[in-house]
């Protein structure tokens, strides 16, 4: 059995990571060992190595780091890694007539391909939000092959519904594989459910137009919650319902970070009036937050619909549709975490604002399996 090294960058709470640990458990040609992530916050650090205390973690500024340190961590040459991947932040995609890289708010990402260069991986996946997949189009066959002489490169916007994470979730993905390994040509995976966009009717199309998970079928088994209550550390209440909660606890001892927020009362009755699959601006007129906010604030999930991007800031009602279905409050993080495709035994540790953060942050894992037996299948034949 071939054993495959990963380096993980701009790690954060390890969803990329998790994702290659989880495709060991249905791949027997190969299995990924994680060698090392590195991430400059210390509280996701701290929350990855609560639940992976082996899993070497670097909390360190990947700006500043060298190469020579990353290798002598690694215990590794250069061209000896299998696989870097990461999602390095970058602002600065505008075509203005500048070398995108040279950009000084691009400088993680041009430091990211500045370490791949250096450390010479089989293979680097590279994750970033949507709107750097015009971006990438319009710069990609100069700057991009440019960055990765000697390997082959593609990029593609995966949607994280289609492989049956249930939540629209739209990333543009780079992948770059060393020439050498004889690959002239490759593809993305396809999942087995749609790519879903538009999610504000989603419910009135679920199982009959559309193949997707839902809300209620992610979450449905967890607990009712009161605003301000809490299931933290107890055991299930219930059992599950859907394969998809099945898996999720699968591994797990107990629930955690099943905590709801605090909302005032004049807040809950005025939420009270939003119907599943509606908004604020469903409400009368006079009993709306207001009409300059965006159409999904404030806005309700639907039991048989899918979510929406799980965002870091998912605990505020007005900043999408972060409502329960059914309770008159925010998600919880655990929640999230279900929507993000985390398994239970994975627990978020720190404040709220950092858990909600770390969360909304993260690759879903149930995406990065997919890349990961992908790709991992690609370079062990």
């Amino acid at each position: 059995m071939r054993i495959f090294s990963v380096l993980d960058l701009f790690a954060g709470i390890g969803g990329f990571s998790e994702g290659f640990l989880r495709a060991n458990r249905v791949e027997s040609e190969f299995q990924f060992e994680l060698k090392l992530l590195v991430d400059s916050d210390p509280t996701a650090s701290f929350t990855f190595k609560k639940n992976y205390p082996r899993i070497p973690f670097w909390t360190a500024d990947i700006g500043n780091i060298d190469v020579g340190d990353l290798l002598k961590l690694l215990r590794m040459q250069s061209g000896q890694l299998d696989f870097l991947i990461g999602g390095p932040p970058c602002q600065g995609f505008s075509p203005n007539g500048k070398r995108w890289l040279d950009d000084n708010r691009n400088r993680l990402l041009a430091r990211f391909i500045e370490l791949a260069h250096d450390l010479q991986p089989k293979c680097v996946i590279l994750e970033n939000v949507p709107t750097a997949l015009s971006a990438f189009a319009q710069i990609f066959d100069e700057n991009i092959h440019d960055a990765f002489r000697g390997y082959i490169v593609k990029h593609a916007m995966l949607n994280a519904s289609e492989f049956g994470v249930p939540q629209i979730r739209r990333r543009a993905f780079v992948v770059a594989i060393r020439e050498d390994l004889g690959i002239t040509e490759f593809d993305f995976p396809d999942g087995d459910y749609d790519a879903i966009d538009i999610g504000r009717d989603s419910h009135t199309e679920a199982k009959v137009n559309h193949r997707f998970i839902a809300v209620e079928d992610a979450i449905g088994d967890l607990p009712k919650l009161a605003a301000g209550d809490s299931v933290d550390g107890r055991q299930y209440a219930c059992e599950c319902n859907t394969d998809y909660q099945r898996d999720r606890r699968e591994g797990s001892i107990a629930l955690f970070n099943h905590v709801a927020r605090t909302h005032s009362q004049k807040f809950l009755q005025k939420i009270s009036g939003i119907q599943p699959g509606q908004g604020n601006a469903q409400l009368p007129d006079g009993e709306r937050f207001s009409d300059n906010y965006f159409s999904q604030a404030y806005a309700r999930l639907h039991p048989r619909g899918i979510g929406f991007t799980i965002t870091a800031h998912f605990r505020n009602p007005g900043s999408g549709r972060f409502t329960h279905y059914r309770d008159n409050r925010s998600i919880t993080v655990r929640e999230a975490a279900r929507l993000q495709s985390f398994d239970d035994r994975f627990i978020f540790h720190g404040f709220d604002r950092d858990q909600e953060r770390h969360v909304g942050n993260a690759v879903p894992p149930i995406l990065s399996a997919a890349l990961a037996s992908h790709f991992g299948e690609m370079i062990a034949t």
